[in-house]
C-alpha cells in the first residue's frame, strides 16, 4: 500500500505556493497601489458601515449599489495585473531550485569532504559498498565521500535520486573495526533512502523550506510589524485585526511548514529503517549505550506533551526508531497533530487559492476544480492515511480505527484555519455568528468516520491480489464529498457564519434585494428554497450518490472462503483464519426490511398530513400558493423521514463497525421506493377524498398535479434525507458507544488486540456480499439510486437558475439610510465625496455651466452642430451620477435625485431640441439644467454639511 510521504509532500508544496502568493501579493499591493482607505473607503461611500455592520450586512449594502462598488474598487484598490500571481510561486521555486542544485556542490565542497578513494586506502568500505548496494538492487553503487572533521558515527545521503551523494562521517570509519555489524546498518540505512527514492524528495522539502524562510517568511514579517506600528487613526480598528491576523496566520504558516516538513522526514527514516532490516542489518545498529531508554512518560498530560514533543523532530528518537523495527505502528496510526494540519493546511490553500486565482478566471465551472482540487489534496493525505490504519489493524488483529477521533482534529484544523483568514471576520476579531465553524468540525468528524468505515467494509470483502482498486474508489468518493463540502462553505457557509439568518428570501427582501412571493414566506417555504439551493450545486448530487453507493457496491462482491490474495501478499504468504476479523456486516434482507420499515413510517406521516391539508381546503376553490407550497415541502419531508427511519432501525440491527454503511444503504433504498409510491399516490389520491390535499379530481392512471413537480423535489429530499441517516447512525452510535462503556466501565485500548474472529460455519454469511439474489437486490437499488440522482439533476441542468434567485418577482425600493451615529454618517459622506462624489459634482458644474454660457454666448443664433456635444455631456453625467452610490445621507440624496431627474431631463429635451430644431424644447432644456443645479448646490451644501470637509478628525 501506498506510504503517503510523496502525498504529504504535495501537500506541503501548495501549501507554501498558495501562501507566497498571498503573502507576497499583500506586500505589493500596500507598495504600489495608491495610499487611501482603499476597500473601507468604498464600503463608507456604499453607506456601509465596517465598524459596526455584520459582515453579511456589508454584503447586502454592497450588492444594492454592485456595479458603482465595483468601479470604486477598480479605481481606489485596483487588483494588480493577472500574472502577478504566477510570479510570486514561480520565484519561490526558482529560489527553491537554485538551493536545490546549489546545496550538493555546497557540501562537497573540497574545503569540507574528500572522495572515499583518500580515506579507503585498502579499499574496504568500497567492497562493502559494492556489495550492500547490489543488496539493496541499486543497479550501481552512489558517488560517497568523507567529512573527517564529523566526529559522529552516522552518515547522510543528499543530492537527488538521479545523482546521490552518501556522506560519511569522520566517527563512522572508525566504527567500522570497532562495531562492523553496526558500520553495515548505517550503510544499509543510507543505501534505502535511495532505493526509496525519497532522495529528491527529501532534499526537495528543505529547500523549500529555505526558500520559503528568505522569500515570505522575513518580507512577511517585516510588512505585518511595520502594520502595526504604522496605524492610521481612522482606519485602526477597521485595519488593526486584520494586520495582527495576517501575522498570526504567517505564524501559523511557519508552524504547518515546518510539520509538515518534519513529518515527511521522520516517515523516510522509518521506512529507511525498516528496508535495512529486512536486507540483513544487525539490530544492533540501532542500539546506543550512549542513548539510555527511558520509560514513557506517566499521566495523560505527560504523555500528550511528548507526543507533541515529538512531532517537532525531523528525525526520530531512537526508541523510536528501535521500536518500529518490530512494530512499525508508529507509521499507520492516525496521529492528531498532523491531522490537525492537514485540517487547516486545507483551509488556508482553499481560502489563498480562491484569493490568488480570482484573476485567472472566475466562474461557478473555476470554482468546483478549486474544491476539486483542494479535496484531492486533503483525501491523498487523509484518505491514504485511514486506510493504511484500517488494514494495518485488520492485518495485525489491532482494534480497528473508528475515524471519528481523526475526524475531530481534522474538523478542528479546518475551523482553526478559517479563524486565521479573512473570509469571515472582515474587520473583526471574530466571526459574527462563530456557531457554523462547528460545522467543519462536524464534517471533518463524519468524512473520516465514512471513509474508516468504507475502508473496513472493503478491505474486509475484497478477495483480489492488491486492496489498491477498493482504495482508489473509496478514495474517489471522499473526494467528491470533500470538494462538495468545500463548495458548500466557500457559496453558503461563510455567509452564515457572517450573520445571513437561514430565511435568506425575508432578509433580502428585507435589504431591498427582491420581493418574496406569497407562499415562501412559511417555514416550508425557507427550507424548500435553501434545499433547492443546495441540491442544484454542481457536487452536490453526486457527492450524496457517492455517500450511499460506494459501501453499497461492496455487496456486489461474490463471497469467498479462506484468506483473500491481497491479505497473502501483506502478511508473506500467510492464511489468517476467519479473515476479517470482528464482526460480520449485516444481510441484505435486513437493510430491505429497515427500508419498508422507514417507508411505512414516511407514508404514515404524509397519510396525516395530506389528510389535514384536504380539510383545509374551501370548497370550489383553487389550492392557494401557500398551501402547495406546504403540500411540497411536506412531500420533501416525507422522503427524509422514511431515509432517516431507515437508517436508525439498519443501525441499531448493525455492528458498532458497520452501522454508518448498514444505515445509509437502507436509506438509499427507502429515497426510490417512497418517491415511486408518491408518484402513485398522486395519481390515484384524487379518488381517496380525504387524501386530495390538492383538491385534485379521481383520474387513475393519470399523471397528477405533481407529477410535473417531483423532478424538481428529488434534490431536496436526498439532501435533507442524507443529513437525517447521518444523523440517525450517529446517534445509534453514540448510544451504543454509552451501553457498552457503562457495562465495561472503560473503553478498549486503542492498540489491544482483538481476537480473531473463528472461519464462519458453513451457510453462514461471508465476507464480500450475499448470495445471488441478495446480489441482484443490490445492484438493483443502485441502478434505482442512480436513476433517482441522474433525475433530480435534470431541472438543474435545464433552467440552470439559482435557486435562491428565482423567489425573486421584483425589486422594492431602496429604503433610507439605516441610523448612523454622527462619526461615521461623517465619515460615509466624506467618503462618497472622496470617491467620486467631488468629480462628479465638479464635472456636472463644469458641463452645466458650458451649456448655459453657449447658449447665452449664441446672441439667438443656435448651431445644432455645436450644441449637440453639450447635450451628449449633460446625459452621460446624468447617466453616470445614476449608476453612482446613493448619497449616505437622507437629505443630500433626496436633493441628488432631484439633480439626476432635472439633469437627465435636460439633456433628452435638448438632443429632441437638436433633432427637431425646436426653439421651445431648448428653453425647456435649459430651464431644467438651471434647476439641476439649484438642487446639486444644496445637495453640494448638504454633503460639505455633513462631512466637515477640511476639518480633522477628533
Amino acid at each position: 500500500m501506498v506510504a503517503g510521504t510523496t502525498l504529504r509532500f504535495v501537500l506541503l508544496m501548495v501549501l507554501l505556493l498558495v501562501s507566497c502568493g498571498h503573502v507576497l501579493d499583500r506586500i505589493a499591493r500596500n507598495a504600489v497601489l495608491p495610499k487611501g482607505m482603499g476597500t473601507y473607503g468604498c464600503l463608507f461611500a456604499a453607506g456601509a458601515d465596517p465598524y459596526h455592520d455584520a459582515g453579511v450586512e456589508l454584503l447586502f449594502t454592497v450588492s444594492a449599489q454592485a456595479k458603482a462598488f465595483d468601479a470604486c474598487m477598480a479605481r481606489y484598490d485596483p487588483s494588480l495585473p493577472w500574472w502577478v500571481a504566477i510570479a510570486w510561486p514561480a520565484m519561490l521555486l526558482a529560489v527553491a531550485a537554485v538551493l536545490f542544485r546549489l546545496t550538493p556542490r555546497w557540501k562537497t565542497r573540497r574545503s569540507r569532504v574528500v572522495p572515499l578513494e583518500k580515506a579507503d586506502a585498502d579499499h574496504g568500505i568500497a567492497r562493502t559498498l559494492a556489495a550492500l548496494s547490489a543488496t539493496a538492487g541499486l543497479p550501481r553503487p552512489p558517488r560517497v565521500v568523507v567529512d573527517p572533521a564529523a566526529a559522529s558515527t552516522g552518515a547522510v545521503v543528499f543530492g537527488s535520486n538521479r545523482r546521490p551523494v552518501v556522506c560519511l562521517h569522520g566517527g563512522l570509519l572508525t566504527r567500522r573495526h570497532t562495531d562492523p555489524a553496526g558500520f553495515r546498518a548505517v550503510l544499509l540505512h543510507e543505501l534505502a533512502h535511495i532505493r526509496n527514492k525519497d532522495v529528491t524528495l527529501t532534499h526537495a522539502t528543505i529547500a523549500l523550506w529555505r526558500a520559503f524562510v528568505a522569500v515570505v517568511l522575513l518580507p512577511g514579517a517585516v510588512y505585518g510589524v511595520h502594520g502595526v506600528l504604522n496605524q492610521r487613526k481612522l482606519s485602526q480598528p477597521l485595519e488593526l485585526p486584520s494586520v495582527t491576523r495576517n501575522l498570526e496566520l504567517l505564524a501559523l504558516l511557519v508552524a504547518l511548514v515546518y510539520l509538515a516538513r518534519s513529518d515527511v522526514l521522520r516517515s523516510r527514516e522509518i521506512h529507511a529503517d525498516r528496508a535495512a532490516l529486512r536486507w540483513g542489518a544487525d539490530r544492533s545498529g540501532w542500539a546506543f549505550p550512549a542513548v539510555a531508554a527511558t520509560a514513557p512518560p506517566r499521566g495523560a498530560v505527560r504523555r500528550a506533551l511528548a507526543s507533541f514533543a515529538e512531532q517537532w523532530r525531523t528525525h526520530p528518537r531512537w526508541e523510536v526508531r528501535r521500536e518500529s523495527l518490530d512494530d512499525p505502528a508508529v507509521l499507520f496510526g492516525l496521529r492528531p497533530l498532523p491531522l490537525l494540519v492537514t485540517g487547516a493546511a486545507a483551509t488556508l490553500i482553499g481560502s489563498l487559492l480562491n484569493e490568488t486565482t480570482s484573476l485567472l478566471a472566475n466562474s461557478r465551472s473555476w470554482d468546483v476544480a478549486k474544491a476539486l482540487a483542494t479535496a484531492a489534496l486533503v483525501t491523498g493525505v487523509v484518505g491514504v492515511a485511514v486506510w493504511r490504519a484500517v488494514a494495518h489493524a485488520l492485518l495485525t488483529g489491532r482494534r480497528v480505527p473508528s475515524g471519528v477521533r481523526a475526524g475531530l482534529w481534522l474538523g478542528t484544523g479546518m475551523a482553526l484555519g478559517e479563524l486565521l483568514v479573512d473570509d469571515l471576520t472582515l474587520s473583526r476579531w471574530l466571526p459574527d455568528r462563530p456557531a457554523p465553524l462547528l460545522l467543519m468540525v462536524v464534517a471533518g468528524t463524519a468524512l473520516v468516520w465514512w471513509t474508516a468505515q468504507c475502508a473496513r467494509l472493503w478491505a474486509g470483502a475484497w478477495r483480489g491480489r492488491s486492496v489498491l482498486p477498493p482504495m482508489l474508489l473509496c478514495l474517489a468518493g471522499l473526494c467528491l464529498l470533500l470538494a462538495a463540502w468545500y463548495a458548500w462553505w466557500r457559496e453558503s457557509g461563510v455567509f452564515y457564519a457572517m450573520g445571513q439568518p437561514l430565511d435568506f428570501p425575508a432578509a433580502a427582501e428585507a435589504h431591498g434585494r427582491f420581493t418574496v412571493p406569497e407562499g415562501f414566506r412559511s417555514w416550508y417555504g425557507t427550507l424548500l428554497v435553501n434545499l433547492l439551493a443546495e441540491s442544484h450545486r454542481p457536487l452536490s448530487l453526486p457527492a450524496l450518490a457517492a455517500l450511499s453507493l460506494v459501501p453499497l457496491l461492496a455487496r456486489l462482491i461474490r463471497p469467498g472462503t479462506g484468506t483473500p490474495p491481497w491479505v497473502r501478499r501483506a502478511t508473506g504468504g500467510g492464511d489468517v483464519p476467519g479473515w476479517p476479523p470482528g464482526p460480520r456486516p449485516p444481510r441484505v434482507r435486513v437493510l430491505l426490511q429497515s427500508a419498508l420499515l422507514g417507508v411505512a413510517a414516511g407514508a404514515a406521516a404524509f397519510v396525516g398530513v395530506a389528510a389535514a391539508l384536504h380539510a383545509r381546503l374551501v370548497s370550489g376553490r383553487l389550492p392557494t400558493a401557500d398551501h402547495a407550497v406546504t403540500y411540497y415541502g411536506w412531500v420533501v419531508l416525507t422522503v427524509a423521514l422514511a431515509q432517516t427511519a431507515a437508517a436508525a432501525v439498519a443501525a441499531s440491527r448493525s455492528s458498532g463497525h458497520h452501522r454508518l454503511p448498514a444505515a445509509l444503504a437502507a436509506a438509499v433504498v427507502a429515497a426510490p421506493v417512497t418517491f415511486a409510491g408518491l408518484a402513485l399516490s398522486d395519481s390515484v389520491s384524487g379518488c381517496v377524498r380525504p387524501l386530495a390535499a390538492l383538491g385534485q379530481a379521481c383520474r387513475p392512471g393519470v399523471a397528477g398535479p405533481s407529477w410535473s413537480m417531483l423532478p424538481y423535489l428529488l434534490g431536496p429530499s436526498l439532501v435533507l434525507g442524507a443529513g437525517g441517516a447521518l444523523f440517525a447512525a450517529a446517534a445509534v452510535s453514540g448510544a451504543g458507544a454509552v451501553r457498552q462503556w457503562r457495562r465495561t466501565g472503560t473503553r478498549t485500548a486503542a492498540g489491544r488486540a482483538v481476537p480473531p474472529r473463528p472461519a464462519a460455519p458453513p451457510g453462514e454469511w461471508q465476507p464480500g456480499g450475499a448470495s445471488s439474489a441478495g446480489r441482484l437486490v443490490v445492484a438493483a437499488v443502485c441502478a434505482a439510486a442512480l436513476a433517482v440522482s441522474v433525475l433530480a439533476t435534470v431541472p438543474r441542468l435545464g433552467d440552470g437558475r439559482d435557486a435562491k434567485a428565482s423567489v425573486a418577482s421584483s425589486r422594492p425600493a431602496a429604503g433610507p439610510p439605516p441610523p448612523r451615529s454622527p462619526l461615521v454618517r461623517r465619515i460615509q459622506v466624506l467618503a462618497w465625496y472622496g470617491h467620486g462624489g467631488q468629480d462628479l459634482l465638479d464635472r456636472s458644474a463644469k458641463v452645466s455651466l458650458a451649456y448655459v454660457r453657449l447658449l447665452k454666448d449664441a446672441g439667438g443664433e443656435i448651431d445644432n452642430d455645436r450644441v449637440r456635444p453639450h447635450c451628449t455631456a449633460l446625459s452621460g453625467v446624468a447617466r453616470d451620477s445614476a449608476a453612482f452610490f446613493r448619497v449616505p445621507d437622507a437629505q443630500a440624496q433626496e436633493q441628488w435625485e432631484k439633480y439626476i431627474a432635472q439633469l437627465a431631463a435636460a439633456g433628452r429635451l435638448c438632443k429632441e431640441s437638436t433633432d427637431r430644431s425646436d426653439g421651445d424644447l431648448l428653453v425647456q432644456s435649459v430651464d431644467s439644467t438651471v434647476r439641476a443645479a439649484g438642487f446639486l448646490l444644496r445637495a453640494t451644501a448638504r454633503v460639505k454639511e455633513v462631512a466637515r470637509v477640511g476639518e480633522p478628525f477628533t
